[in-house]
């Protein structure tokens, strides 16, 4: 029997393929029925030769595609091909799942040992499409944490470091002097975002314990894997800029500060990014290269979303519980939003495409 080290072993030598969709699969038997390879980009994809697989769950059978895979020396190939989640390799995951069928005797019947296992596949399939979003979820922070320490004065660069509060459970991603930020980040090519609580989308009140926000700006980001040998961002890259700024603007005691918070980010999902041991590490040196950054000023009344006032009519409605999501134009106005990283941090620090 093959074990989880045995696969594992296996998957790190995997290649990836060279370009488009050539790449090449290795079998972890002989009887060459459960196998892996990596895309062009590096992702991991898992093989299952045989007959047509039939998933009950939805999450496996979003991830499953049947075809028939040309071979330059051998006869056509009918496999499953199971497409693991994008950021990163995540070899361990599919250690596990491969090292599960054939525990279960796959080589002997794909057919059962799938269905004994699609379970397990599906939690580990969702577990990675957690960490996916916190990791997509904080390239976002980072790159707009990043743009507005560009672009802020020296004297502001450490206040505003620390003005960032996404890396934990609160209720706003950044406020600056009035001006709650909330950051949303999508693999998708429109604004497309997932609501959670009508707070996400209207500016907080006053208070007696707070003075409430002036505006709401929801920043809108768009990223995309990047290709190979095509300048992108990461993770290592974006922490190291913010490090760097704020060392040169004399606020070198709130760099472990901002390490700290940063390993925070996503802890609960299991990533938890300890930038002085893990700058090398997959899944957090995946490249992206931004497609979009749109602040969408949410006090606009053209922007046609649910309101608080929507909801409170409705008395048996837990406001708190709402969850939808957002579909938001590229124009809305010609103010809004505001389109480009520093005309997003200029109107978030105030200062209205000033110069410098």
């Amino acid at each position: 029997m093959t074990s989880y080290e045995e696969v594992l072993d296996q998957l790190s030598a995997v290649p990836p393929g060279t370009a488009g969709d050539d790449r090449t699969i290795t079998w972890l038997t002989d009887a060459q029925v459960v196998g892996f390879a990596r895309n062009s980009r590096g992702h991991l994809e898992l093989f299952l030769a045989g007959e047509q697989l039939m998933p009950r769950t939805g999450t496996v059978k979003s991830a499953i595609h049947y075809h028939s895979w040309h071979r330059d020396t051998q006869l056509p190939l009918s496999a499953n091909r199971i497409l693991l989640p994008a950021l990163g390799h995540f070899d361990q995951v599919g250690a596990f799942i491969a090292a599960e069928l054939l525990r279960e005797r796959a080589d002997a019947d794909l057919g059962r040992a799938f269905a004994v296992t699609e379970p397990l596949m599906e939690l580990a399939i969702k577990r990675l499409e957690i960490s996916q979003n916190a990791i997509l979820g904080l390239v976002g922070e980072l790159l707009l944490l990043d743009a507005l320490c560009r672009r802020a004065d020296d004297l502001h660069v450490g206040p505003v470091v620390q003005a960032w509060d996404g890396w934990r459970r609160s209720a706003r991603d950044l406020t600056w002097e009035g001006t709650g930020v909330e950051i949303k980040t999508t693999t998708r090519t429109t604004s497309s975002h997932a609501i959670h609580g009508v707070h996400q989308i209207e500016p907080f009140a006053a208070a007696d314990d707070n003075p409430g926000e002036a505006r709401l700006l929801l920043v809108s980001i768009g990223l995309h894997s990047a290709e190979p040998d095509v300048p992108a961002l990461s993770i290592p890259s974006l922490v190291e800029s913010i490090v760097e700024r704020l060392n040169a603007t004399g606020a070198s005691a709130l760099v472990d500060e901002f390490l700290a918070r940063v390993a925070m980010y996503g802890s609960e999902s299991g990533i938890g990014y300890e930038h002085p041991t893990m700058a090398n590490e997959a899944p957090f040196t995946a490249p992206f290269t931004v497609t979009f950054i749109r602040g969408y000023e949410m006090t606009d009344p053209t922007i046609q979303v649910l309101r608080r006032d929507d909801v409170v009519a409705h008395q048996h409605v837990d406001v708190r519980s709402l969850t939808f999501r957002v579909e938001l134009p590229a124009t809305i106005s010609i103010d809004n939003p505001v389109a480009g990283g520093r005309r997003v941090a200029e109107a978030i620090l105030g200062l209205h495409g000033e110069q410098g």
